[in-house]
C-alpha cells in the first residue's frame, strides 16, 4: 500500500455525534506516519479547521515553537546571516540601529507573538520625536530582513513588517559648492594640511574613503588614468578589550559600478606629481599611514571657518561639486555617470537635476 501524502486525511463521526478529522503531515526518521487530530461538534468547523492545516502544508510552512524574544532574534541573525555576508560598516548601521531604536522598545517582545501594530507605534513614535525618515527606514530595513530570514527558517508564519506603512524615502538632495564659493574654499585651502587631498577629490568625483585609499600602482601615469578599487571605511572595533572603539579598514569598493578608471584632468596630474612616492598610499600622513577621516573631516570644517562658508556643505560636497561643474558645462551625462561609478543613469539624473536645466537649454539651442 503507498504512503498517504502529506495533507491527506479522513473524517468520521463517533458515536457521541463529534465529528473527528486525521492528517498525515509528515513521517519521522522510521518512515512511521506523524498524524494531527482535529475534532469539533460542527462538521463544517472541523473541515475549516483541516483545510486550513493543508493549506499550510502545501505552502511548507510548519511553524516552530519559538522562545525568542526579537532582541535575542536580532543578535542571533546579525551574527549568523550578517557578520560575513555585508560589508563592516553595514553591519554596524544594522546594529546601530536595532541598539538605538529597536531593544528598549520592543526587543523584550516573543518573537512569535510581535504583531504589526507594535512596529508601526515604533515608527510612529520616531517620527514625533522628530526623527528623519531617513533614520526610520534605517531601522525598517534590517528589521524587515530578520523577519524574513524567521520566516525561511520555520519560526513566523507571516513577516510582521508586511502592511506597514513606513515613510518614503525623500529624494537624495545634493548640495554642491556654487562657483563662488568653490573658488573660496580653495583659496582657503592652500597652503593647508589637506590641499592636495581635498583639490584632487573636486578635480575626480572620488568619494573621500576612495581618496584615501589610493595606492601608487592605481595610478597610471603614461595613460593618465586611475584604477578606483578599494576604500577606507571606519567601523566597530570588534576586538576584546580594543583600545580604540572605531578603526579605519580597507574595503572593496561602495558597489560593483564603483570600481572603475576615472581619467586625470592636468589638476589631478600636478598634484600626484607634488606627492611623495616614498609611502604606499598617494595621500598619507606624516609618518606615512592612512589619512585619518576624523582629522580630515576636521580640518574641512576649519576651512569652513576661514572661508565663512555654510555649515551645510561636508567633504562629499567634494564629490557633488565635481559632478555639478560638469554637467553645468554641458559634459555628456552618460560619462558623468560611468566616472561617478554609480550603478546607473538615473541615480545621476536624481542627484544632479538642479544642474540639468542649463545643459536642456544647450541641447534645445543646437537646433536653432
Amino acid at each position: 500500500m503507498s504512503k498517504r501524502t502529506n495533507g491527506e486525511g479522513t473524517i468520521y463521526q463517533d458515536k457521541k455525534g463529534l465529528w473527528r478529522g486525521e492528517l498525515t503531515i509528515g513521517y519521522d526518521d522510521n518512515g512511521r506516519r506523524i498524524k494531527k487530530q482535529f475534532s469539533s461538534m460542527d462538521l463544517e468547523v472541523l473541515q475549516k479547521k483541516m483545510n486550513d492545516e493543508k493549506y499550510n502544508l502545501n505552502r511548507n510552512i510548519v511553524i516552530k515553537n519559538s522562545d525568542y524574544t526579537l532582541k535575542e532574534w536580532l543578535e542571533f541573525w546579525l551574527h549568523t546571516y550578517k557578520l560575513n555576508s555585508v560589508k563592516p560598516r553595514t553591519y554596524d548601521y544594522y546594529e546601530s540601529a536595532f541598539i538605538l531604536y529597536v531593544y528598549d522598545s520592543i526587543g523584550n517582545s516573543k518573537l512569535d507573538k510581535l504583531k504589526t501594530i507594535q512596529i508601526q507605534q515604533l515608527y510612529n513614535e520616531l517620527s514625533s520625536r522628530g526623527f528623519a525618515t531617513s533614520t526610520i527606514r534605517s531601522v525598517h530595513v534590517p528589521l524587515n530582513q530578520a523577519f524574513e530570514q524567521a520566516i525561511n527558517n520555520e519560526l513566523l508564519f507571516k513577516n510582521p513588517c508586511k502592511g506597514l506603512v513606513v515613510p518614503k524615502k525623500p529624494p537624495r538632495e545634493s548640495r554642491p559648492f556654487t562657483v563662488e564659493e568653490q573658488n573660496k574654499f580653495e583659496a582657503a585651502c592652500k597652503n593647508t594640511t589637506y590641499h592636495n587631498f581635498f583639490i584632487f577629490l573636486l578635480n575626480t568625483g572620488l568619494r573621500c574613503g576612495e581618496g584615501m585609499a589610493i595606492t601608487w600602482d592605481d595610478v597610471n601615469s603614461y595613460e593618465k588614468l586611475l584604477s578606483v578599487n578599494k576604500t577606507i571605511s571606519q567601523i566597530v572595533n570588534r576586538e576584546k578589550n580594543p583600545e580604540t572603539k572605531k578603526i579605519q579598514v580597507i574595503q572593496t569598493t561602495k558597489t560593483e559600478s564603483g570600481t572603475r578608471i576615472v581619467p586625470l584632468n592636468k589638476k589631478s596630474i600636478q598634484i600626484l606629481e607634488s606627492q611623495s612616492k616614498d609611502n604606499a598610499f598617494v595621500f598619507s600622513s606624516n609618518v606615512g599611514t592612512v589619512l585619518s577621516q576624523r582629522n580630515l573631516i576636521r580640518g574641512f570644517n576649519i576651512l569652513l571657518d576661514k572661508s565663512n562658508l555654510p555649515k551645510d556643505l561636508t567633504v562629499h560636497s567634494l564629490r557633488h561639486s565635481f559632478a555639478t561643474r560638469l554637467l553645468e558645462k554641458g559634459a555628456n551625462i552618460k560619462a558623468v555617470s560611468e566616472i561617478l561609478g554609480h550603478k546607473n543613469i538615473q541615480i545621476t539624473m536624481n542627484l544632479y537635476s538642479h544642474a540639468l536645466p542649463n545643459f536642456k537649454r544647450q541641447t534645445i539651442e543646437l537646433l536653432d
